[in-house]
Formats: structure tokens, C-alpha cells, sequence
């Protein structure tokens, strides 16, 4: 913000005058996110969210006491439309940041106010910082890690669970990041990944004179390998993928899945549910749940190896695996209900 007021503090051990972004405890020339509400929900329907237009909503799913983050539920300008799984609560946190454009002012009269934004007289979502809403607050980071030894059941196969935990200390469920789902099943995600991600054009096979986006998935004209988009362009023959002569500046091979490594924090980009028909050629799944307590963050790995079946199938045993995620803990309690507007 050169030549505009702004508030800013520095972490413990900082000139606040030298200090980069990353070792600045406050800064107003960010925006915050404004958590307006928190709404529960133990049944599926319509909840109004009190805006007049559609906001950002976070939703986490309490299943018995842990709280993971849950799928994205639909928004429109008056309604939030709640999916409650069975024996599950859905905690919706409406932001008063807008997902379109729109007009909401609180009347702050008598209170103590700090607003940073280009005009005092803008609606709240337009404020980079509003002192009447939450915002969220970090209480602790760092890293879990799970390394899961080999795991050979035999022919009748067998499910095989390991966790990494960290005991957060503040004494209720707090939220957290990434914003992963509750439990994520590995081959179901990357499926997902692949419909959402292959270029419509062409059927999914590269053509020349396509505009071609950031990670757009194509196939080459063999129908066997896959490229990735890492520099939106319009395509030409220099750019073929694997064949023209300056393809790498605009595309990378695309790899299998490797089960034995993965970094939770690349699973944030939800995906929706999938029905998969068909066979696989590997028959184990793999499910990914982050999750917090009470008393700990928890990430949980679950290997299922199914069983070998005579004349069609024989069972496969997994090799050692690692699953990792860099966390960060917030003070905002997950299961709290309040309102702001």
C-alpha cells in the first residue's frame, strides 16, 4: 500500500520496519478472511445464511467427536443447501467474503470499529479488514508423518490402519488446514482428478490451434501418453506435446499416481463423488482421514488389500508408504455456533 496508512506488527524477534511478509504477525495490506456465522446442522435442507448474495461457506463434518472438513455445499443468495450424512453434524462457517458481487453493511453504531479498505462507506466483504467479524487465528504448525511399514495379510487379504497425532492442547476441536476432505480414498480422488482435468477439446486428444489451460490434461495421437499443461497457450505444431521443438516450456509428461508417497496437502482441491464402473487392475484402496479432537490433530492411513479370487484375481501386498501433511491449527473452535451479522 505505498503512501496509504497500514497497520502492521511483527512476530517476536522482527523490526517491524525491515520484516517480509512472512514474519509479520498482522498486516493490512492483506485480506482477511470474515467469518459472519457458524450454523449446526443435524438434518439435510435449506439454512439461511442472512446475506444478500451467495457468500464463501466452509463446512466440517462431526462424526462422533471429530471434525474433518466436508464436501462444498450449494449457495445461492438466500439459502445454504445442507447434506447431513447419517449420524453426522454439519457445521456450515459462512464467510462474509462473496463468491458475486453484492451489498452488506452491519450497523456497527456505539461499537469500536477498525475497517482498512479503499472506501470506509464499501460493503463489509469489501473491506480488507472488519473488525466486527472473526477471522482466523494460528495457533500452532508444523508437520505429521506417517511411514507405514510393508503390509502382506495373505491371500484372504486384511485392512491395515496406522495414524500420526499431535496434541494441540487448547481443549476443544479446533478448525485447521488444509482443507482436506474428513477422508479421502486415493483412487477415487485421482479418477476424479483425470474427468475434471482432460481437455474437452478434441475428445481429449491434443490438436493444433486450441487454446490449451494450466493444468489441462491431453492425450497424444497414439492414445497412450499423457501431457499436463503448465503454461496456458494457444497450441501449434512447435508445441506438440513429447514432439514439437519447444513442447516442455508448455507441457509435462503426466506420471501414475504413486501410492507409496503422498503429500496431503496436494489433496486440497476437493473433487466430487464418483461412481467408477468397471474393473481395476489393482484391487487394494487407500484412505487418507485428517481430522481434529478435542486433544489432538489426527492423520490416519487405512490400506485395504482385497482378497485373491480363484481364476480372476490374486491378492497384492503393499510395499512401505509414506503419507505426510504440513498442518496449521487455529484457535476457531470447529463445533461453536454464533452470528456476527
Amino acid at each position: 500500500m505505498p503512501g496509504v496508512p497500514k497497520l502492521i506488527i511483527a512476530r517476536p524477534g522482527y523490526d517491524v520496519r525491515t520484516a517480509i511478509p512472512r514474519n509479520l504477525a498482522f498486516s493490512s495490506d492483506y485480506n482477511l478472511n470474515k467469518i459472519a456465522r457458524a450454523i449446526k446442522s443435524t438434518s439435510s435442507g435449506t439454512v439461511a445464511h442472512g446475506l444478500s448474495y451467495a457468500p464463501k461457506v466452509l463446512t466440517m463434518e462431526e462424526k462422533s467427536g471429530k471434525f474433518g472438513w466436508g464436501r462444498g455445499m450449494p449457495t445461492d443468495n438466500t439459502n445454504i443447501n445442507v447434506t447431513v450424512p447419517s449420524g453426522s453434524t454439519i457445521w456450515s462457517h459462512i464467510l462474509i467474503d462473496n463468491l458475486e458481487d453484492g451489498s452488506y453493511k452491519k450497523d456497527m453504531t456505539g461499537k469500536p470499529i477498525i475497517k482498512v479498505g479503499d472506501n470506509f462507506n464499501d460493503s463489509d466483504h469489501k473491506q480488507k479488514i472488519h473488525s466486527g467479524y472473526d477471522t482466523f487465528k494460528v495457533a500452532k504448525t508444523g508437520t505429521l508423518t506417517i511411514n507405514a511399514s510393508a503390509y502382506d495379510p495373505g491371500a484372504g487379504g486384511g485392512t491395515n490402519t496406522t495414524t500420526a497425532t499431535f496434541n494441540h492442547g487448547l481443549g476443544y476441536a479446533p478448525m485447521f488446514a488444509p482443507f482436506v476432505e474428513y477422508e479421502t480414498e486415493l483412487y477415487f480422488y485421482y479418477m476424479a482428478n483425470s474427468a475434471f482435468n482432460t481437455s474437452i477439446a478434441n475428445g481429449g486428444v491434443w490438436a493444433t490451434s486450441t487454446e490449451y489451460k494450466l493444468a489441462e490434461d491431453v492425450m497424444d495421437s497414439s492414445y497412450v501418453n499423457w501431457y499436463t499443461c503448465i503454461k496456458t497457450h494457444t497450441s501449434s505444431a512447435a508445441t506438440e506435446p513429447g514432439v514439437g521443438a519447444s513442447w516442455a516450456t508448455y507441457w509435462k509428461a503426466l506420471e501414475n499416481p504413486d501410492f507409496t508417497e503422498t503429500y496431503v496437502n496436494n489433496l486440497e482441491d476437493t473433487k466430487l463423488n464418483l461412481w467408477v464402473f468397471g474393473d481395476e487392475e489393482d484391487h487394494n484402496y487407500y484412505y487418507i482421514s485428517l481430522y481434529s479432537t478435542s486433544t489432538q490433530l489426527v492423520l490416519e492411513y487405512k490400506r485395504v488389500v482385497s482378497p485373491s479370487i480363484p481364476d480372476f484375481y490374486e491378492y497384492q501386498p503393499e510395499p512401505a508408504s509414506k503419507v505426510y501433511v504440513d498442518y496449521t491449527i487455529f484457535y476457531n473452535p470447529a463445533g461453536e455456533e454464533f452470528s456476527l451479522l
